[in-house]
């Protein structure tokens, strides 16, 4: 997602709105079942002008993931 789109799907909320992250996962691969976790977002983090990380978890969690990623230390895992 661009920034423009998500700052047009938000322009019409109030400010005081709250901001969650919803992770869709299938219970089975092979099952017609799925489980939504709904995640606050904790913190934004910006390490160039072409890229943006919402992020969520504990606090203590998300601030050693902020310490991390300013003192340059990469992500483990995909980059999606």
């Amino acid at each position: 997602m661009r920034v423009s789109e998500l700052i047009d799907i938000l322009r019409d909320k109030p400010s005081d709105a709250e901001i969650e992250i919803a992770f869709v996962t299938p219970v089975d691969d092979d099952a017609n079942e799925i489980v939504v976790n709904h995640f606050e977002v904790s913190a934004i983090f910006s390490a160039t002008d072409d890229s943006v990380l919402l992020i969520s978890g504990e606090d203590a969690d998300v601030d050693e993931l902020i310490d991390a990623l300013e003192a340059g230390d990469e992500l483990d895992g995909d980059d999606n």
